[in-house]
């Protein structure tokens, strides 16, 4: 996989010309001219109606040919790999027709919430003749040879019908944790049924869950939805470090809404800066699309996605299989949080390249380990930092007695509502407090407030200033080992202080990638096999939207310098335009040329310590 789409076709009853003015080679032949190799098609929709002639279900009324064959035939012809797509947890014409498959809430109704806005408002239930449908329509899938099957929505819901309840209780499991297992023993049955050299993925179940019985990682984010610009740069070094050799997909979409979106496409700027994050962050970009259910796909759309994926082949000799360099560890529990979300913000405004990993994780080749605001500290994990060689940052809650916090004498949860800190003579609030602390080696004294926000029956306490030091830290640091006691990265993410990322700059050890690009830049490396890649982006989301917007391409004029540690001679791609550079202290410096969104560098090797080896 290479270049990728993802088609949606999910059709309500009563489209009386459904696929009039389309066929198989027509949408075979658009994917093709838009330089694309693999897509997930329709095979059944949410809806439940299927787009093939089906014994197991039901085809969609007035289709009179076979559109999922037909467009796996002629996509197949043209070189483009196909997956089948499925809907596992949504399936509208099956819980209408056997009301008995339907999942029972707990309140013992099978809908809630309004069916207009809500696509969850009747789900199946696995512990049903619903299991069998869906093998059953999978096999009549396989029978056309797929290269995949993708299998949407399998989101762990707990169900609370007769069955679910009994076998729960038999396993002395609540009604969620027995779910889980459910679907796992689905994921089991349906990989035994899916030939092993034919890709399965199971989405919107964590990855880190059911691992072993997907063929690859598709990680979907539409940053124009609920995810948001923040969700993606948090979780893609997660998902390649719980599965480093696996074919990895940025899944995002055209939607400048949400999936189900007809409304129109967001700017074509905007697809580009998703298809950038896909190539810097080592993932292979897919392109999410709805498709009409008479006209078929929109050929302008496919022209723009032509265009972008254009300038992807010219890269691909670089970004390709290369391997992404990661400095740091971010320690990550199961989810994801804001905490996690605020650090991954945060060093990437640092251009700190980063992995993100479980206590699992060898730690050992990472320049530094930062430990956001509440990872539990297992023993397990606490000896392995104890052990660690390299920079430690911890903040919040996320520490623990033992060697890796000698240095801290004495620490407690905080009850405060609101504190303050002192760093280099200014005073700044702490917003969210994580623990007390006494060390010898503070850096940054701890601020008791006035009084904590509460309400007398007089006054709301809201604004609470700085009264008193207290002989506690707010920050504490000895030689390569620093904590914060409040939670920064929690903070960062709901505020956007720039003096908590200025005081954890001031903390961390020299980094591989410096210089005077803007914030809202990000920048990457990665090993390729002529050298390094090093990845500029500087269009970013202007938040006057809902949730963010990319109207047009940031510009960065001429004469920008970025600084990268080690001694090379830099081209840009794909002509390997020679830049200027420096060598000064063991770093080079390139002057950039203007900067029009983005900006590919390969770097030469002249002279590199590897940190990593």
């Amino acid at each position: 996989m290479k270049r990728a789409a993802h088609i949606d076709f999910h059709t309500m009853p009563g489209v009386d010309d459904l696929g009039k003015n389309l066929s198989g080679a027509s949408i075979a032949q658009t994917l093709a001219e838009a330089h694309i190799d693999y897509v997930n098609i329709f095979a059944r929709c949410n809806i439940g109606f299927s787009y093939y002639p089906t014994k197991a279900g039901r085809m969609y009324p007035g289709l009179d040919f076979d559109l999922f064959g037909d467009t796996l035939r002629e996509c197949h012809t043209r070189g483009i790999e196909v997956t089948a797509y499925l809907n596992g947890g949504l399936n509208h014409l099956q819980t209408v027709e056997h009301p008995e498959y339907c999942r029972v809430r707990s309140d013992g109704t099978t809908e809630s919430g309004d069916p207009l806005t809500n696509n969850f408002f009747r789900c199946p239930c696995f512990n049903t003749g619903y299991r069998e449908h869906l093998r059953a329509e999978i096999r009549e899938v396989l029978a056309y040879r797929p290269d995949g099957i993708f299998i949407d929505c399998m989101i762990p819901r707990p169900c609370y019908c007769p069955a679910c309840t009994q076998k729960a209780k038999e396993l002395g499991l609540d009604e969620a944790a027995y779910n889980r297992n459910l679907l796992r023993e689905v994921f089991a049955e349906l990989r035994a049924l899916v030939p092993a050299d034919t890709r399965l993925f199971f989405n919107s179940f964590p990855f880190e869950e059911c691992h072993e019985f997907q063929s690859h990682i598709e990680l979907e984010c539409l940053p124009t939805d609920s995810w948001g610009y923040d969700f993606f740069p948090a979780q893609a070094p997660y998902y390649r470090t719980l599965a480093p050799e696996m074919e990895r997909i940025y899944m995002t979409g055209r939607m400048a809404i949400g999936w189900g979106d007809f409304s129109g496409s967001k700017s074509a700027a905007s697809m580009e800066n998703d298809v950038w994050d896909a190539l810097m962050y080592g993932y292979v970009p897919s392109i999410g699309d709805l498709m009409h259910p008479r006209d078929g796909l929109d050929q302008a759309l496919y022209r723009n996605i032509g265009k972008m994926y254009e300038k992807v082949m010219e890269l691909e000799p670089w970004t390709y299989g290369a391997k992404p360099i990661a400095e740091a560890a971010i320690l990550r529990t199961p989810g994801l949080s804001e905490s996690d979300k605020g650090v991954a913000r945060m060093l990437s405004e640092l251009k700190i390249c980063y992995d993100v990993v479980t206590e699992e994780a060898d730690l050992s080749g990472y320049r530094m380990v930062i430990l956001p605001d509440e990872i539990p500290v297992t023993e397990r994990l606490a000896k392995k930092l104890a052990d660690y060689q390299g920079f430690l940052l911890s903040t919040g809650e996320s520490l623990a007695p033992g060697r890796a916090w000698d240095y801290i004498s004495h620490f407690e949860k905080d009850p405060a509502t609101d504190a303050f800190y002192e760093y280099r003579g200014q005073i700044f609030g702490q917003h969210i407090c994580g623990v007390r602390m006494v060390s010898e080696h503070g850096v940054a004294p701890y601020i008791e407030s006035y009084f904590d926000r509460h309400y007398d029956g007089k006054f709301g306490y809201f604004y609470i200033p700085p009264k008193e030091k207290n002989g506690c830290s707010a920050v504490a640091q000895r030689g390569n080992r620093a904590h914060i006691c409040f939670k920064i990265f929690r903070a960062y993410m709901e505020i956007g202080a720039p003096f908590y990322k200025a005081l954890v700059q001031s903390l961390l050890p020299p980094t591989l990638i410096g210089g005077d690009l803007p914030a809202t830049a990000r920048a990457t490396l990665m090993e390729c096999g002529e050298g390094v890649l090093l990845q500029i982006k500087t269009t970013h989301p202007d938040h006057t939207g809902r949730i963010g917007i990319i109207q047009e391409h940031t510009d960065l004029p001429a004469g920008r310098v970025v600084t990268v540690e080690g001694e090379y001679e830099a081209f840009t791609l794909p002509q390997k335009t020679p830049l200027k550079t420096k060598a000064v202290a063991g770093r080079t410096q390139i002057t950039l040329p203007e900067l029009h969104g983005y900006l590919p560098i390969l770097l030469v090797t002249k002279k590199f310590r590897n940190p990593f080896h």
